[in-house]
């Protein structure tokens, strides 16, 4: 893993209480039921703080946001601007 994949699975793990154990980069989040949307609130406003922008209404898609993997590509994309 990544630097920012093992922050978000380190995040994951201690907000949502997920076991990483069985938890691939790759694996869906959202759609798996692992985070709910109360989850991905707070999901967001981590993204908000790990990229230092405001995540876009339009960015709030299972596209952006149902994996570590994914995750990852928001924060840098939100990062590069």
């Amino acid at each position: 893993m990544t630097e920012t994949e093992q922050q978000i699975a380190d995040y994951l793990a201690s907000q949502f209480g997920v076991d990483m154990s069985n938890v691939a980069v790759d694996t869906p989040l959202i759609s798996s039921g692992l985070i709910d949307s109360f989850g991905m609130v707070e999901l967001l406003l981590q993204i908000e703080t790990m990229s230092g922008a405001k995540v876009d209404p339009g960015d709030v898609t299972l596209e952006n946001l149902d994996s570590i993997e994914r995750i990852v590509g928001l924060v840098e994309q939100l990062k590069a601007g």
